[in-house]
């Protein structure tokens, strides 16, 4: 199957260098008007790192929590977007005692609250084109948690929840969107990683999921990715079939659950709901066996 991007638009947040780089070069290569964004103004610095990367696109210089003007200055330039991956961020990390409301909100803002405001703006241009692609980078921290990444990891997981519900409400209207959780070597993470762990996780091997991701020929929508070093993997939520009791008929106390907890927590038989009414369903189905 060949992926041709040819007359598609496609903004990558944060993509001056490292991982959002890469996602650009292998946009750019097949065949995407790709759209560099940035929060650093146009220098040599980055004219060598987008020379070196072989891209030859325009680039903005603005702060992703601006993503309105973002995306206005996108559409000034080329009348149209077609696709969207937002892979701006940045780390503040801090355990959670000694996290301020500031270094909350500015990570929150930057990623997931960036993430609804870019997703917001460019949603009139997908609905008039009758399609759209939004792909979030996530992160193993929002998945599992990691110390001292309270904001991160909320942030991350958040992005999940809101491409579920994007998926849900784009459905008419031809938009998907999904998350990618990726790792990969850059210069925020690698600077003691041996060399053999750094080629082995190069950014370019995450890269083309997040162009298949974005190209109107995917399908996929609602859904959450783990890429690395060639591995290309889709998470779901698992729960255990549980302890299942009847209301009208059994007493449900914090003794019953304390009794039965082995049970609640028991994963040798499980469920994968797709959805919440289908979560509804089998909750409610399970208490009349």
């Amino acid at each position: 199957m060949a992926i041709d991007f040819e007359g598609k638009v496609v903004l990558v947040t944060g993509s001056s260098k490292g991982l959002g780089l890469s996602f650009a070069k292998c946009l750019d290569q097949a065949g995407a008007q790709v759209v560099l964004n940035g929060r650093a103004s146009y220098s040599d610095e980055l004219a060598k790192n987008f020379r070196e990367a072989g891209i030859n696109s325009p680039y903005i210089s603005c702060p992703v929590e601006s993503s309105e003007e973002l995306v206005s200055q996108v559409i000034e330039q080329f009348g149209r977007i077609d696709s969207l991956v937002h892979n701006a961020g940045f780390l503040s990390d801090k355990t959670l005692k000694k996290m301020s409301d500031t270094d909350w909100s500015k990570v929150m803002d930057a990623h997931l609250g960036s993430a609804f405001r870019l997703a917001r703006s460019a949603w009139p241009h997908f609905e008039k084109a009758g399609a759209g692609r939004i792909v979030f980078l996530s992160s193993a921290t929002g998945i599992y948690g990691n110390f001292g990444q309270a904001n991160y990891a909320a942030a991350k997981l958040g992005m999940l929840g809101l491409a579920k519900t994007i998926a849900l409400e784009g459905a008419k209207s031809g938009i998907n969107c999904n998350c990618v959780a990726p790792f990969g070597a850059t210069d925020m993470n690698s600077a003691n990683f041996p060399e053999p762990l750094k080629k082995a996780i190069n950014p370019d091997y995450i890269a083309p999921l997040i162009a298949f991701l974005s190209h109107v020929s995917c399908e996929e929508t609602g859904s959450m990715f783990e890429a690395s070093a060639g591995s290309f993997k889709k998470v779901r939520f698992e729960r255990s079939r549980g302890l299942n009791l009847d209301p009208r008929k059994d007493a449900i106390t914090v003794d019953q659950i304390a009794e039965s907890w082995s049970k609640i927590v028991d994963f040798s038989e499980s469920e994968y709901p797709k959805n919440m009414g289908e979560s509804l369903k089998i909750m409610y189905e399970r208490t009349l066996e």
